[in-house]
């Protein structure tokens, strides 16, 4: 197929809307039209494409619940093209397959369909045994509201070779104890459990505890589990005998932990003491504000060898806290430009964007700076000549983002963010994605 034809087919799935109400026949054109944009032989817009395809199959199953007299596709006549259609692909094939069924939501009917697929593709060989079995876990063909009915096709997972697979089992007995299913060990014992298996080998707690996590922690704990998390992941950083893998759709216990341990100084200047530079300094910088007892912390690490350590907490030491770090400034990755109002602090990406800023924060000298002054720096640094409209942005950003102590406006790639007091309109610091060279304001 030749390059405008996939983009005419990508501008007509860009205009399907989805949460809209369609008839049968629109609906048919629009998964037609996205089978394929599957044969582009880039694999990002594959990509796209599967994840069109995946909520698609969700959208059209939901119309029936506003529109009583819809009738959706039948499951063979939904699915089994989309499926044959992956299994054509000659590379990225496993990749499609798997992104197709962790994000799609489907009905008794369409698992049953999916099944039998699977089981043919085994049967076939067209498939490995690994990728059936991830796909049918993702697509939660068993049954996963009583652990004795499955233990005995989990458990032998949770050791497998195969990294993805290991994950998504692992993510599967989370799951089961985010949705209370009977007869699970209890949660404290699987804890301890899920620890000593992440130790020993890497790549199956993030998995796990990403789906207890997806309610809120109660005083640092899961409900139930009677385990510190704070504690539980210090304890994994300090003793795993070798780094986490990647695995693709599931994150591992350090992305947990930047999350989990964000606005925490003491759990920074730990991982710090077990040489975890990296993972520190991703936590210490995960929140936006500043948190009492994390500068010290970010001074450290931004003196640290790795250009990447240096560099990101050099930037939120500038974004946050109004400090110049030293070494930081000597690599080029902050500066300091006064002016009679304000002082602005840039930062910069030498490697890939050499003297351009990639972002500046705007502090007033003294007090605070109103907002007909902070809008005479905004425009000096990016001025309105060069914004494209707000209107021309993805929902919900074609109008300013108001919250009380922040306002944020977007114009495509340039960004505003002003941080203070909203009913007042008075401001603390403004933060501002691609401003001018210092020389050019």
């Amino acid at each position: 197929m030749a390059d405008d034809s996939f983009q005419v087919l990508e501008s007509q799935i860009d205009r399907f809307n989805l949460a809209d109400l369609h008839s049968e026949e629109e609906w048919q054109g629009f998964f037609n039209d996205a089978i394929s944009l599957l044969e582009h032989p880039d694999i990002d817009k594959k990509d796209y494409a599967i994840e069109r395809l995946q909520k698609a199959v969700w959208a059209e199953n939901s119309q029936r619940y506003r529109q009583p007299e819809f009738k959706p596709a039948e499951a063979a006549v939904r699915l089994l093209p989309i499926l044959e259609a992956i299994v054509r692909q000659p590379e990225h094939r496993e990749q499609c397959l798997l992104a197709f069924t962790m994000w799609s939501a489907f009905n008794d009917e369409q698992k049953g369909v999916l099944a039998d697929w699977l089981n043919s593709a085994q049967a076939g060989g067209l498939l490995p045994p690994e990728v059936i079995t991830t796909a049918s876990i993702q697509a939660r063909l068993f049954a996963s509201d009583d652990w004795l009915e499955v233990s005995e096709f989990l458990t032998p997972l949770f050791d497998h070779q195969d990294n993805l697979l290991r994950a998504s089992a692992a993510a599967a007995f989370g799951e089961m104890y985010a949705g209370g299913a009977e007869h699970l060990p209890p949660l404290a014992e699987t804890m301890q459990q899920v620890k000593e298996r992440e130790i020993e080998r890497p790549g199956f707690a993030g998995a796990f505890v990403g789906q207890l996590l997806m309610d809120s922690l109660v005083d640092g704990e899961i409900a139930g589990s009677g385990i510190n998390l704070t504690d539980w992941i210090l304890e994994i950083v300090a003793r795993r005998k070798s780094d986490e893998p990647y695995v693709p759709f599931y994150n591992g216990i350090d992305f947990h932990a930047h999350e989990v341990l964000s606005a925490n100084p003491d759990a920074v200047g730990k991982l710090i003491s077990l040489g975890a530079e990296s993972l520190a300094a991703m936590t210490a910088t995960e929140e936006g504000f500043p948190i009492v007892g994390m500068e010290e912390h970010l001074a450290r690490l931004a003196g640290s060898s790795d250009e990447f350590v240096c560099r990101t907490c050099s930037w939120h030491l500038a974004y946050h806290y109004r400090v110049l770090n030293s070494e930081g400034s000597r690599r080029g990755f902050v500066k300091l430009v006064e002016r009679d109002e304000v002082d602005v602090f840039l930062v910069f990406n030498p490697e890939d964007l050499k003297d351009r800023p990639y972002a500046a924060t705007i502090y007033p000298k003294q007090g605070a700076l109103p907002d007909e002054k902070a809008w005479l720096w905004i425009d000096r640094l990016i001025p309105p000549q060069v914004r494209p409209p707000m209107e021309a942005n993805d929902w919900p950003y074609h109008t300013p983002q108001i919250s009380a102590d922040s306002a944020l406006f977007v114009w495509g790639a340039y960004m505003v963010r002003l941080h203070g007091d909203c009913s007042a309109k008075e401001w603390q610091r403004v933060w501002v994605k691609w401003p001018l060279p210092s020389g050019e304001w």
